[in-house]
């Protein structure tokens, strides 16, 4: 669906909800959100519609990117472990993984890939189970807060998820690996960027979570919309009302989306609520 720049911006939103994802999709490759895309979410917001972001990311690392715009509608984090309302500042739901499952495997990981990053995400912090010095650039330039510990004193802890960071190469090689420890079945696993391997509890995921949220009076009459760049974001575009890839993602998310906007150094959230919602409006007229 190709959508002309400059459509009449609509009056009242209140019918729609936007799920973005952030990393490759709100956020640019200078890492930062834009100020188009802030005035435009504010725009949006301030006139009926719901926003929230779905990110593999943790509530603590959202707010440095957001300033002083808070989401009003369900965010999905840690890619689906936890649904999060910033308004009320509380949990909505949480599923965390069977954590004991992984001892061996984890350890498979660390005697196996020597440069191999494992980080392990609770409700209280991010732990780093690696040799100290394994650390992915990630978690230095955004100064992320964390603690090096024992993977036997985390495995005493509630996890969201677990992260490798790695090689693509040493990852296909983990990733095989979730076989011979019987786990392929027993857990998610999905890629959220070439050197990220996300392990999860069975049947969480983006996709699962906004399931969850359209079964809520709150949300059940809402037109959803849901935009993102990468493996981790199909399942959430396939159950959207409205699928949007942006134009850097890659090509199985374009072909699960309806729609492909601008990429995400073009103001994806400008475009989306500008153009694309605009447009859409009409044509369902």
């Amino acid at each position: 669906m190709n959508i002309k720049e400059g459509s009449d911006m609509i009056d009242s939103y209140e019918r729609y909800l936007i799920l973005s994802d952030m990393d490759g999709t709100l956020i640019g490759s200078n890492f930062k959100i834009s100020q188009k895309n802030f005035n435009a979410i504010r725009y949006f917001i301030e006139h009926g519609g719901i926003f929230g972001v779905a990110t593999g990311r943790t509530k603590y690392s959202i707010r440095p990117y957001m300033g002083d715009l808070k989401p009003n509608g369900p965010c999905i984090l840690y890619n689906g472990a936890l649904v999060y309302d910033f308004e009320k500042d509380r949990d909505i739901k949480s599923e965390f993984l069977e954590k004991h499952m992984l001892d061996e495997y984890v350890d498979h990981c660390l005697k196996n890939f020597e440069n191999m990053t494992v980080e392990i995400f609770t409700p209280e912090m991010m732990y780093i189970v690696s040799p100290e010095g394994n650390v992915d650039p990630s978690v230095e330039r955004e100064k992320k807060v964390f603690r090096y510990s024992a993977l036997a004193e985390v495995s005493e802890m509630d996890w969201y998820k677990a992260i490798l960071f790695d090689t693509g190469k040493n990852l296909f090689e983990a990733q095989a690996a979730l076989k011979a420890f019987e786990l392929e079945e027993r857990l998610e696993n999905v890629f959220s960027q070439d050197f990220y391997l996300e392990l999860l509890k069975k049947n969480v995921s983006k996709g699962m979570a906004l399931e969850g949220l359209k079964k809520l009076p709150r949300f059940s009459q809402k037109t959803v919309i849901a935009v993102g760049d990468y493996d981790n974001d199909i399942g959430m575009i396939k159950s959207a009302d409205v699928g949007i890839a942006v134009r850097n993602a890659r090509d199985c998310v374009k072909q699960a989306a309806d729609i492909i906007t601008v990429s995400n150094d073009e103001d994806v959230m400008q475009d989306i609520i500008f153009n694309i919602l605009p447009a859409l409006q009409i044509k369902r007229c």
